[in-house]
């Protein structure tokens, strides 16, 4: 029954029992409470690094007692759902050494499972507030934040990222603040690689962003619309690159300028017809 129920909650740890399930009541809410025990066998010290028994037999590495641990998890139908972890703790007779068996379910000193991280990253795609992020997952606004600054790490640094041969830039609108309404995209040409997004399509900030870039002069070529402020971008920022009109922007503009005659002809016909009548 306990491997049935770790299969719906999602949880592959070998070594966690589930022992009990229960509902409490926590701040007027109702919640799942899931006791749990988790015991794995420690091969060797992490201190020293004897194994589990010494020389002669005997165990080098004993039990020590339980620490319980609140993981916050994934809500399941509808609820919030926690599961009060015990922990095994562990002491080496060689060093004298304790520790607590650490679980894949969480991370190190932390008590937001790792299901429920998941959750908040995937929520950070699309477009809704923190509040509500907060939640929908049971969690605090302080710890989406956390989270979301967390992700800071796998976006290319301006410093760092290499800038391709043929850079392709564009606008496109993502979100309405003070600052801009529209949002800065830039890729490679010959790939297609995405190489960065920015907040806003300012000359000064998009000057200030690019000029940190040690590989600016390797641009030999600039794709954009018919943007005058990108002209000035690549005067500042990209002295070896020239500036290339894209032809999907050149082929809008002559639908656009041919849309624009046709309803100025009917018009002038109309009114045309409406005199002679």
């Amino acid at each position: 029954m306990s491997d049935h129920i770790k299969k719906m909650l999602r949880i592959t740890e070998p070594s966690l029992k589930i022992i009990d399930i229960s509902y409490e009541t926590i701040k007027n809410r109702q919640i799942i409470v899931i006791k749990a025990n988790f015991s794995p066998n420690q091969k060797s010290c992490p201190n020293c690094g004897c194994t589990a028994r010494n020389q002669f037999g005997n165990p080098s590495i004993v039990k020590n007692g339980k620490k319980c641990v609140r993981v916050r998890l994934d809500q399941y139908n509808h609820l919030p759902t926690i599961m009060k972890l015990f922990k095994q703790r562990y002491r080496c007779k060689e060093c004298s050494s304790h520790w607590t068996a650490q679980s894949s379910l969480v991370e190190k000193r932390c008590s937001i499972g790792y299901h429920v991280k998941f959750k908040i990253m995937d929520l950070l795609k699309e477009k809704c507030s923190l509040t509500l992020i907060a939640k929908l997952c049971h969690v605090s606004i302080p710890t989406v934040i956390r989270i979301l600054k967390g992700l800071g790490a796998y976006i290319p640094n301006p410093k760092t990222s290499h800038l391709p041969t043929v850079l392709m830039v564009d606008e496109f609108r993502s979100h309405a603040s003070l600052e801009d309404k529209m949002s800065f995209i830039c890729a490679d040409g010959e790939t297609g690689k995405l190489v960065d997004i920015l907040p806003t399509r300012k000359l000064n900030r998009l000057t200030h962003y690019f000029m940190e870039n040690p590989s600016r002069m390797n641009v030999r070529y600039l794709v954009t619309d018919m943007n005058a402020a990108y002209d000035q971008l690549t005067k500042r920022v990209f002295p070896n690159a020239k500036v290339v009109i894209d032809r999907f922007h050149i082929i809008k503009h002559l639908n656009k300028s041919f849309q624009d005659f046709r309803i100025k002809e009917m018009k002038r016909i109309a009114m045309t017809k409406n005199k002679e009548a």
